[in-house]
């Protein structure tokens, strides 16, 4: 964690440089920087496969500097993230799947605390404004993708957008809008949660983080078997 912090900050800095000058040679260091900030743990534990993804990367984006793959490429982690978190929450919506944050809540109060229906109601609806939130993230970030000027995806295609958006509200809103959204949604969600249901198995906000990261492990585990 300690080090993946300074490179995921060096990432967003890189991405935003890249995208505003537009420069491919910062635009493949920037996807470099998230590499491996993603892969910091397997690197430092010296794993082949590791050392082996980051290679590869750096070929591939240093083969397609002359047709400015990497700045191509640049625009997409803010957009694939957040498309997959709306998956993530929205596709438990479907069907008799339980609802991500119904499941969630229900490993925070554990199976001796069940849950009343007003709680479950109230986890289904909070997660389908997560969903909301995500979609809406994806939306923008797309639509500022192609539209950016310079170096936005139709204009590389040698097509004219029909507005022009400068390529700095990209990053602006990739770079910060989506975590400060998601960190409002998250704290505002909270106090309301607190306010509506005072009855909660941790002590405050610090204990409930806590918890959360605790169940981590848990939950992933949860949706891959209903996923297999």
């Amino acid at each position: 964690m300690l080090v993946q912090v300074p490179l995921f900050i060096l990432y967003v800095v890189v991405t935003h440089l890249a995208v505003i000058l537009p420069s491919d040679g910062l635009a493949l260091l920037s996807i470099l920087l998230l590499a491996l900030a993603s892969l910091a743990g397997p690197l430092q534990r010296r794993r082949p496969w590791a050392i082996a993804v980051i290679a590869a990367v750096a070929g591939l984006l240093y083969l397609g500097t002359g047709m400015h793959l990497a700045h191509r490429l640049v625009y997409l982690p803010a957009l694939l993230v957040n498309l997959g978190l709306c998956w993530l929450f929205g596709h438990t919506l479907r069907g008799a799947r339980t609802p991500l944050v119904v499941r969630i809540v229900g490993l925070l109060h554990g199976p001796g605390d069940p849950l009343d229906d007003a709680i479950r109601r109230y986890a289904r609806s909070v997660t389908a404004c997560w969903t909301g939130l995500f979609l809406f993230n994806s939306a923008v970030c797309l639509v500022l993708a192609l539209c950016a000027s310079p170096g936005g995806w139709l204009l590389e295609a040698g097509i004219s957008p029909p507005v022009a958006v400068p390529a700095k509200f990209w990053s602006m809103f990739a770079d910060v809008g989506t975590y400060v959204l998601t960190a409002v949604m998250f704290v505002g969600e909270y106090a309301y949660r607190r306010r509506r249901f005072p009855q909660q198995p941790y002590r405050n906000f610090l204990d409930f983080l806590r918890r959360a990261i605790a169940i981590g492990p848990r939950l992933f585990a949860d949706l891959i078997r209903e996923g297999s």
